[in-house]
């Protein structure tokens, strides 16, 4: 269990800010900055991307590619699903595509991040 803890708990913040009913988000000043939504997806699924690939890498069998792969399916089916959720589900939140496109983009790019750059690094084994 130790070793999932980190990836579930990020997971239940990216359900918690993805399905907050609007009604319920704060309404901060910061909130209001162009393109800030924006961020805070990209951010969610970046920091998502580096736990799971910082987990994948610890076991051998798993290639650079493949650990893209498992992410990148993952990542991009999480964030079009709870998009579709945001708008079938009476919470009075909207589906996005360019959230959905923030969330991917996200994922990919922590994903890549790790895998070519931090992997080795202290930052890198801290992740799994």
């Amino acid at each position: 269990m130790q070793k999932y803890i980190k990836i579930i708990v990020w997971f239940a913040v990216i359900l918690y800010l993805s399905l907050t009913p609007a009604a319920d988000i704060p309404k901060l000043s910061i909130l209001s900055l162009p393109y800030f939504d924006k961020v805070v997806h990209f951010t969610m699924y970046f920091v998502m991307s580096l736990l799971l690939a910082g987990y994948f890498h610890q076991f051998k069998k798993y290639s650079n590619t493949k650990i893209l792969l498992i992410n990148a399916i993952t990542l991009i089916a999480v964030g079009g699903l709870l998009e579709i959720l945001q708008f079938e589900l009476p919470i009075n939140r909207d589906c996005s595509w360019g959230d959905f496109a923030f969330n991917t983009t996200g994922a990919i790019t922590g994903t890549l991040l790790y895998l070519y750059w931090l992997k080795e690094t202290f930052v890198g084994k801290l992740l799994h």
